[in-house]
């Protein structure tokens, strides 16, 4: 157990010092590099820090830092009971003799004897400790694998209400117009099973949820003209490149290395470049002059959110 908290500490260390090492690079090369570059450095670290165990099979690897194993201490362990000495003949216990000195000079303990002059049994042994024994490793990984299961379970909490307020609230789409315009795109992009297209009226701007069985939400009323086509091809662009992955295995990582404040700064700059990267790659598919109203169109929702979050 140790074993592995010492293997999982040097992963998450490594782990901030790679973080801090992309962030830094991210604003002394902003404008050279693009967005999806960090985000393929993102997967391939998370892809890292997801399994702290050494598989079977598979070569032993060594951490990107290694740190030397302290002492496990014992914090509780329960008495030793040692047996009462049988009485003799007297009503009383017996006492050893003193010890005997041998030839080369160690004191050996004399075997006791019995009133025949025979000897007698052997002085009964330290009977070993039974029940529960608590040493430091066994605290720390009862302490991480209660703060793993948190987060996981918070999340999942979350996303379980966030399905039944999806079931409650939306409906599907039926607006000839908007679906025509929608099967136009997923065709566009050689989509072969497009996510289902609801609507709902609590949005403010068009959102793609599920990772096994993607939906895209539109508000109600759904925004009109190119707004609308801008905002179902951001959607599909995130489906296209499996964003909602990315996001799902980040959060992983963040339940794993919760104990590391950068691993929190790491799933907040997976959640920013995977936006900007799905920008970077609708402006490229777009016509030059479209993309002026493009990026109007996504000044515009993020005032809405912004707006929407204000009131409510």
């Amino acid at each position: 157990m140790s074993d592995f908290l010492l293997r999982l500490a040097a992963l998450s260390l490594g782990g901030a010092a790679v973080v801090t090492l992309l962030l830094l690079v991210g604003k002394l090369t902003a404008g050279r590099y693009g967005a999806r570059w960090r985000c393929w450095a993102w997967l391939l670290l998370c892809l890292r820090l997801a399994v702290p165990l050494t598989l079977p099979g598979l070569p032993q690897d060594r951490a990107p830092i290694q740190i030397p194993a302290p002492q496990d201490t014992v914090l509780y362990q329960p008495p030793v009971h040692i047996p009462d000495q049988a009485p003799g003949p007297g009503g009383t216990a017996e006492t050893a003799p003193p010890p005997a000195e041998s030839g080369d000079g160690w004191a050996t303990p004399a075997p006791a004897e019995t009133p025949s002059g025979e000897p007698g049994p052997a002085p009964a042994e330290p009977a070993p400790a039974e029940g529960f024994a608590l040493s430091l490793s066994q605290l720390l990984f009862a302490v991480w694998l209660a703060g793993a299961a948190g987060v996981l379970g918070w999340n999942l909490l979350a996303h379980l209400r966030f399905c039944r307020w999806r079931r409650r609230w939306t409906a599907p789409e039926t607006d000839l117009a908007v679906l025509a315009q929608y099967a136009d795109l997923t065709g566009k992009l050689g989509l072969s099973r497009p996510p289902a297209l609801r609507r709902c009226g609590q949005l403010a701007a068009p959102m793609l949820t599920g990772a096994v069985r993607p939906v895209i939400l539109l508000p109600d009323p759904p925004p009109g003209g190119a707004a609308l086509r801008y905002g179902l091809l951001h959607e599909l662009t995130h489906l296209r490149r499996r964003d909602i992955w990315l996001k799902a295995l980040a959060l992983w990582v963040n339940a794993l290395h919760w104990f590391d404040p950068m691993m929190w700064v790491m799933a907040r700059a997976v959640e920013r470049d995977t936006e900007l990267a799905c920008d970077e790659a609708v402006v490229r598919a777009l016509p030059p002059e479209d993309r002026g109203a493009y990026g109007r169109t996504i000044l515009d929702t993020v005032a809405a959110l912004s707006q929407k979050r204000e009131d409510g």
